[in-house]
């Protein structure tokens, strides 16, 4: 039988991932509210596990219709959820909860490899430029290397904080591939077309081994 979609999903918050109440609150069948006054309830003893997150909706506030969340780490979740009735429903939320903190632990691991080849990528990339000149700028040239990068490993534009871990892991080596090109460049001398050009033909090679091995993103076209 096909696994069940987890439908709880992690928000990081100041760099750590939290579940929003309402998620939790669903998935225990019970009104918000009451989810709410429980947090309320136990405030001082979840502070023992760091910041207890009250935040007010901003988009129903603007409503006319404000509501409070708080966000939740895991220990934070962890503790209050075992205050609840160990029916189905809640061993179900449980599993899902461990499996949304472990996702999201996942993703932010792939941003530590990602973000540093993505900043280093930019460097090499305004280094060549202006050492050789160009009618456009760094930041072009930098966004049509990316633009390559999403088009070979099937990434849809304007996706990328939204990708599962093993497909970010992937855009990672990809930039390691481009930074790897755009360094032989400044050492040998070549510009950055010629830099772009072997990049490209090494991306694209990685690319036919690493996408047949990737999850299928729902939301590409």
């Amino acid at each position: 039988m096909a696994s069940k979609k987890n439908t709880i999903i992690a928000k990081i918050k100041g760099k750590e991932p939290r579940i929003d109440s309402r998620l939790i609150a669903g998935g225990l069948g019970i009104a918000h509210h009451n989810f709410i006054a429980l947090a309320e309830k136990y405030r001082s003893r979840l502070s023992a596990f760091g910041l207890v997150l009250f935040e007010t909706d901003k988009v129903k506030a603007k409503m006319g219709r404000p509501e409070r969340v708080v966000y939740l780490n895991e220990n934070q979740c962890c503790a209050l959820v075992t205050l609840s009735k160990n029916t189905e429903r809640a061993v179900d939320l449980k599993f899902a909860l461990v499996m949304a903190f472990s996702e999201a632990r996942e993703a932010l691991a792939a941003d530590t490899d990602y973000l540093p080849s993505y900043r280093e990528a930019h460097d090499n990339v305004a280094q060549l430029v202006r050492f050789h000149g160009s009618s456009v700028s760094e930041s072009i040239h930098h966004a049509n290397l990316e633009r390559m990068i999403n088009k070979a490993l099937k990434v849809p534009a304007g996706s990328r904080k939204q990708l599962p871990p093993a497909i970010r892991s992937a855009v990672a080596v990809a930039e390691g591939i481009a930074n790897a090109a755009y360094k032989e460049a400044l050492i040998t001398g070549q510009d950055h077309k010629i830099a772009y050009k072997k990049a490209k033909v090494s991306i694209l090679r990685y690319a036919e081994t690493v996408v047949p091995t990737l999850p299928l993103l729902e939301y590409a076209a």
